[in-house]
Parts: structure tokens; sequence; C-alpha cells
């Protein structure tokens, strides 16, 4: 915003130029009132105005003095003077002294004002040329907080506050924006200026924001514009969801933006392509009771539960409805998007294969894409656990058991149930397990299943005697005795030790 003085003594025409037109949407805010000269000198030197709209004839020290010892002191923006008929050879000399332009008083209406503020606009946006230099760095970072802080993240408004005040002392005042919705594929702003979601202006700089498959586009103006009317829904040549807003003020970006993403997300539930125009009705639309993050929490528990047991059909059973009850609370594309991120980095710690690449698949085009794609890595995953554990031996039956113990282990699990599910003799399998694994049947049961106390021990707030009955133990006591069998501390000695030494 382009901040203005307003120099008057008469209330009267202060109060008729302030509320003749709406300031703000022009560009301009009035950052302080004066009725003579050297009211005025203070004000400017607190407030460093850009612009000063001063009556000539004034008490104590009138607009030309003013404009004399402004000058003196270094004020070099645009002073435009007000005047009656009878001072014409007066609004002449301010000329000559460096004022701007001059204005009658009579004449004073909606349109001589708003040539008025064009005009000024043009010549601020001009000597701002050199000062417009801000690096990238400074919007994207305005980006990233103004992002954050719409999905409470974290509150940066300070800094906020201070980047928002530095671009507009820079000249951009206004920017339009567009959200696309395009998932994996890439686009750019040719592709949008092609599609007429964005227009490009003169002087303009366009940046571009990504996150989980949107792409947000600014395209930064140094004055207000007029919205520039659309037919989104006519457009079909961009085949991706798209909401726009023009001529968005700065005080306005974090609420339009805030709006047009719950916009987009309609889209995403919906696996809709559509273009829309936003409106500042939209931020009036009621949001749907949000999902409890306790409720979403014991959902992913679960999930990653089934997951330890390498149950693949309850873990896609459990993700789905989970996806389900997301989809009809309307839960933030981005807390689903780092939901999904969550599980995919445990699947991996769990299965012993480390963290993978997820920037790509994250960006799904919509929740029902996600979601699939989710799947898949479920299976992948247990694809590559399974590969790497269930072939310890040469011996397809051992092998079998083997898996069967690693996928059932917090069932009741016997060397008798063993052999009738391989169907050997019960003695033949019991020495046969010995010579391929080098321990016992109930050896390996116990190796597994104090693996799996492990984890919980570290990964959970779950009791002791809810751990020993997860991994399959039905007596606390027995649980504690061969845990400290395996691992010479007991499970609460074993927490306590861990968690206090990282």
């Amino acid at each position: 915003m382009w901040k203005v003085l307003l120099v008057e003594d008469e209330t009267r025409v202060r109060r008729l130029i302030k509320e003749i037109i709406d300031w703000e949407k022009l560009g301009f805010v009035i950052i302080g009132e004066s009725a003579n000269g050297i009211e005025a000198l203070k004000v400017i030197e607190e407030e460093s105005p850009h612009f000063i709209l001063c009556d000539i004839m004034m008490p104590i020290m009138d607009g030309i003095e003013l404009l004399r010892k402004a000058r003196q002191q270094g004020f070099e923006g645009p002073f435009v003077m007000l005047t009656c008929m009878n001072e014409f050879e007066l609004a002449r000399q301010a000329v000559e002294y460096g004022a701007t332009s001059y204005i009658l008083k009579l004449s004073l209406n909606v349109d001589t004002i708003r040539e008025m503020l064009d005009k000024v606009s043009r010549e601020l946006s001009k000597a701002a040329i050199p000062a417009r230099q801000l690096s990238y760095r400074d919007f994207e970072l305005l980006y990233r907080y103004t992002w954050r802080q719409i999905h409470g993240m974290d509150d940066a408004e300070p800094e906020r506050r201070d980047l928002l005040d530095r671009i507009s002392t820079s000249g951009f005042t206004h920017v339009d924006l567009c959200l696309v919705l395009h998932g994996t594929s890439g686009i750019d702003e040719e592709e949008l200026a092609r599609s007429e979601l964005i227009i490009a202006k003169e002087p303009s700089v366009i940046h571009k924001f990504r996150m989980h498959g949107c792409t947000t586009f600014f395209s930064w103006v140094s004055r207000s514009e007029h919205p520039v009317s659309h037919d989104l829904t006519e457009n079909r040549e961009l085949a991706y969801s798209a909401v726009c807003a023009y001529s968005v003020a700065l005080s306005e970006l974090e609420s339009t933006w805030r709006g047009m993403i719950r916009r987009i997300e309609e889209s995403w539930y919906e696996c809709s392509k559509s273009r829309m125009a936003y409106s500042t009705t939209d931020s009036n639309i009621k949001q749907k009771p949000v999902l409890p993050s306790q409720t979403l929490w014991n959902m992913e528990r679960e999930i990653l539960q089934a997951f330890e047991r390498r149950d693949k059909i309850s873990c896609i059973r459990q993700l789905s409805i989970m996806f389900d009850e997301m989809k009809k609370n309307h839960t933030s594309m981005t807390v689903v998007m780092e939901m999904a991120e969550r599980l995919d980095n445990r699947f991996g710690a769990i299965s012993g294969h480390g963290k993978a690449q997820t920037d790509n698949w994250l960006s799904a085009a919509n929740h029902e894409e996600l979601r699939i794609v989710l799947e898949k890595r479920i299976d992948d995953w247990l694809t590559k656990w399974i590969k790497s554990t269930t072939l310890p031996s040469g011996h397809p039956e051992i092998n079998r058991i083997v898996d069967y113990i690693q996928s059932h282990y917090d069932k009741e699990i016997t060397l008798k149930l063993m052999a009738e599910h391989v169907a050997l003799d019960e003695h033949y399998l019991s020495g046969l397990f010995s010579k391929k694994m080098g321990c016992t049947l109930i050896q390996y049961l116990h190796k597994v299943r104090i693996d799996q106390a492990r984890f919980y021990l570290l990964q959970s707030t779950l009791t002791i005697g809810e751990i020993a009955e997860r991994v399959g133990f039905g007596n606390v006591a027995y649980f504690v005795k061969i845990f400290k069998r395996w691992t010479e501390q007991t499970p609460s000695e074993f927490r306590k030790y861990h968690m206090s030494n990282g």
C-alpha cells in the first residue's frame, strides 16, 4: 500500500476526501491527517509517507512553505496541491517548487481523485523500481509463513508482517492469485497464460509456490487493477482444477489464499476438475466439523499395528476406513498428505528398508488417488519385508512356518499347531526346525515377540501389560521373564534406559 498524508485545515474537506473513494482498493492508505504545515512536518518525519495531498492556504504554515521545507528535509514523493479558484497563481508557484500537480476543490469527485491517484501510482511505481529489487527469498518466505499460518503450523506473524511492509514499500501492493491442483503433473505460467487464468500486466512479477500437488501462482502488480472477467467454467484447455482471485490487496492475501485452498480441497475430495473465480463470500462457507487429532492418531496406530503383523488385508481395510472418515469430515488436504507421508515413513522403518522418497506420489490429484497409491506402497513395503525375511532356509515348510510366525506372532502358536499347518509330524518338525534355524520353534517365536515388544516400548505409550497382550503373551509375569532373558533388562528398565539415552 502507498502511504498517504492528508494535509487540510478544513475538517469537512478532509472527511469528503476520505469518504468519496475507497483508497485501499486503489492501493493507498491514509496514515495521517494534519491541519497545518507544522503538524505535517512532524508526521512526515515519523511516518515516512509516500505521497502528500495538501491544501495550499492553511494557518501557521501554508502548503507552499510545507512543500519547500519537506523537499529540504529530503522528502521526494509526489506532492499534490488542493486549491480554490482564487489561489490559481499560488498553485502554479507550487508546481515550480516541485509539486506533482494540483486539483481544484470545486472539481473534487470520484473521477478526478481516481485520475489523480492513477497518475501518482504510476509515478511512485516508476520511482520504486530500484527499491523493488527484493530477492525471491523475501517472497518465498512470505509464501511459506502464510502457508504455515493458514494451516496452523506455527505463528510467524511478526516476520510475515515485516515482509508485507517491505513488499508494500517496494511498490507491489496487489497480487493476482491462481491456485491449481495438478497432482504429479507439472505446470508453468506459460500454460496458465494460454488458458487465460493469469493475465500478464506491466509491470508485474510472477512467482509460484508448490506444495503437495498444488501450485499457487502470484502475479504481483504495483497498484489495484479492475478484476478481469473470466468465464472459467467454459475454459477447457486446462485439465486441472483451478481457483483464481484478482487484484487482491496485501492485507487480504492470507484470508483470500485460505479461502482458495478450501475451495480447491472440494475438487480434491470430489475427484473433479473445475475452474472457479474466488469470491470474498466464499470465506463465509461453513466448515465441516474437524476430525479430532486423537481420533486420527488412533486410526493411524491401528494401521501400523496391522502392518507390524504383516496383515495386508487388515492394514488396507483400516486405511480405507480412515480415508472415508477424513473425506466425511473434509479434513485439510495438507493434514491428509502429512499423515500419508508419516505412515509411509513408519512402514519403511518397521520393514527395515528405511525412508523412501515421497515427494512425487504425495502429489496426488485427488483424495481417492492418494488412497490407492498408499495402498500400493503398503503392498510394496510388505513385499520387500517378506522377501528379506521369509527365506531363512532351503526348506519350503520351514519358510512357511517362519512367515506364519512373523505375521501371527500375537496369536496362539504351538509346535503342534505349526505341524498341522505344514502337514508334518510334530516330532520330525521339531528336529527339522532346530536344524534349519539353529534354535527351537518356541525360541524363534519368543525372538519375534520380543522384537515387536521392543518396538512398542520405544514407539508407544502402551503399558507393559498392554504390550504383553499385543505381542502374544497372555501372562505379564511370563512376558517380563522372557523379555529379561533376551535383553538382560525388564521391559520397564529397557524403556527407561533407551528413553533417557535417546
